[in-house]
This record gives structure tokens, sequence and C-alpha cells, in this order.
């Protein structure tokens, strides 16, 4: 059952290390609150009620959606292989559902949870918080003003160490279990971003290895894409090598878009730099939160997009039809590192 007027109330189904991020941030987007949690760790359940000390707490989702009475919309913050089971339970009880990335780990499952939501008439969107970061709504601001021209080429990188260190898994453990890790993992956030900055992804060829000892999943991997508007784009990925002119604890690296009429560079301060081909160089500020907000800001506009979404009707931007495109680029990018041969998606 779903409410007549804000605020909407809601659930949040997996409380893992990540969850800590989301529950910060409901707490700062207006028209929601969380009236429950579920997780079937009762000692994550009791960490996180720490955070919401008002939800209800439950150990099973089922029983979750039988007792809440008024439920507008619940995110799942869970494992991907459980998405499409939860995100099919709360379409049935009628509630709008976030779910976090991937949004799934087979196409199968993807299709199912949309036809899923269609069918109950709530909406499903994909937590793909990279692009509301507030130096990518800057960017692509820029490239939509002409300052760049026609886009040439994107480049995104994304680098750490966490393969090679001993700890680099303790916090998410279930990663190292993954057969798909990197591209599936973060991957997704690249495609997502470049695809919100450039467009529509035609086709890719993608090269991945395993070189850590803590995983039994890819950890680095390159894709070259050439984008439906012409322009090419070049995303790196590696989880054993250390970042360079970045801000990991920000989300914060390497990206550069070059044009015809000149190169937009993202800084390590979250400020832009614009240089023109003769050389001339102009900085953009970008506005951000104090620094130990700067990582939660871009959850906290992801999930307010959620809310304003439902309460104003208008389109989510990462909805679950859009996110395919991405997870379609995930796909043909892992049966390109297979095949050794470009993939048209």
């Amino acid at each position: 059952m779903r409410s007549a007027a804000p605020p909407l109330l809601g659930a949040l189904i997996g409380c893992g290390y990540v969850s800590q991020f989301h529950l910060e941030a409901w707490s700062h987007v207006p028209n929601s609150r969380l009236v429950a949690l579920c997780d079937m760790d009762r000692q994550r359940l009791e960490q996180a009620s720490v955070q919401v000390p008002e939800a209800r707490c439950y150990t099973e989702a089922a029983k979750l959606f039988d007792e809440e009475e008024v439920l507008d919309f619940v995110e799942i913050c869970t494992q991907p292989e459980s998405h499409c089971e939860l995100v099919e339970l709360a379409a049935r009880h009628g509630a709008h559902v976030l779910c976090q990335k991937p949004a799934a780990l087979v196409r199968s499952d993807f299709r199912s949870m949309i036809e899923a939501c269609i069918t109950a008439g709530v909406r499903l969107m994909i937590h793909e918080n990279w692009r509301f970061r507030p130096w990518f709504r800057a960017f692509r601001a820029e490239i939509d003003s002409g300052l760049i021209g026609r886009p040439i080429r994107l480049r995104m990188a994304h680098y750490d160490t966490r393969a090679l260190r001993p700890d680099g898994f303790a916090q998410q453990p279930y990663l190292a279990t993954m057969p798909k890790l990197i591209l599936m993992d973060t991957g997704c956030h690249l495609v997502d971003t470049a695809r919100y900055l450039i467009g529509e992804i035609q086709t890719v060829s993608a090269t991945i290895g395993r070189f850590g000892r803590r995983g039994v999943g890819e950890d680095v991997a390159m894709l070259a894409v050439y984008f439906a508007g012409g322009a090419l784009g070049w995303l790196d990925l590696s989880w054993c090598a250390a970042s360079e002119q970045s801000r990991p604890e920000w989300a914060l690296f390497p990206t550069v878009v070059e044009g015809t009429d000149g190169t937009l560079r993202l800084l390590a301060d979250g400020s832009l730099e614009w240089s023109s081909p003769t050389g001339r160089r102009e900085r953009k500020p970008v506005a951000l939160p104090p620094e130990d907000k700067v990582y939660l800001q871009g959850f906290i506009a992801t999930q307010r997009h959620f809310i304003d979404g439902l309460l104003s009707g208008a389109e989510h931007e990462t909805r679950a039809s859009d996110n395919l495109k991405t997870m379609d680029v995930i796909w043909a990018a892992y049966r390109s590192a297979e095949e050794g041969r470009t993939w048209l998606v």
C-alpha cells in the first residue's frame, strides 16, 4: 500500500558496508522517511538501526512487506544475485524500487525485474550515483554549452590497489568471490557516466585480466568504445594500481573530454579546467559541500532524484530501461574480452 502525500515512507533491504552511506543520505533527502530496515544478519541490522533508530527491523524481506501497512518505496542494497527476487517481491506489494548497482548479473534477470515493475505499475530506478556527482553535472553542462565544440574523445579511469592489499576486500568480502568483478562492480559506473556525458555507445572492445591474489574475478579492464555521435572513448579500470591525480575518498578519478574547440579536464579539487587548441587555460569552479560530505553528496543527489521523480512524475535518469543500456555495454565487454573481437552493443 502507498500513502497519498509526502513524506514518502520507505524501507531499506541490505545493511552491509555500503548501506551506511545510503542510510546517512536518506536523512538529508526531503519528503522521505525510512520506517523499516531488513537484513538476514542480526548484527548488521543492529548496526544499521543505530543510524535510523525509529525504523522497525526485520530479518526477512517477505515479513517486512507483510507487516508494513504503508510502504511507498524500498531501496535494495543487497548483493546483485538477490536483486531479481527482491524487486519482484517489492513490485507485488506495490512499492517503487531504488536498486543498488549492478542491477543484475544476467540480462534475463534484469528483464524480469523490469517486467515485474511495469506489470505492477511501480518504478524501478538503479542507484548509479557517479553521474550525480557535482563535477560530472558540471562536465555535462559545459559540454552542452558547446565549450569544447564537437566531442572527439572521452578518457576515464578508476584505480586503486584493493586486489593487491591483504585487507583489500575486508569491507566487502563477497567481492573476492565474484567471477565477474571489476567490470561488473565498477565498470557500470564508468559506462553509465560515459553515456551521460557523451551519449549512447555503439561498439565496445575490451581486454581484461586478473593479477591480484585476493579475488577470483578480473581486477583490470580496459574498454575502447565508439559513441553513436562519432566520438571515441577509453575507460581504464584497475584494482592493481595506485590512484593518480585523484581523490578516491571522493570517488573522484581522472576524466578528460577532448573536443574540436578545446579540452575539459577534471582536477583533483573537483573543479574543471578548459584548455583551448592554442593552449589558453581557464579554470571552471564547481560548488562542493564540505570535504567530509563530498562522497556522501553523490548518494544524497541520487536518492533525492528518486524521491523527486516519484512526487513530480518526472522520468528518472537512471530508470531501469535506461540502465539496461549501461549493462548491455558491460555484458558486451565481457563477450568482447572472451572472444577477442569488437562487439556491437
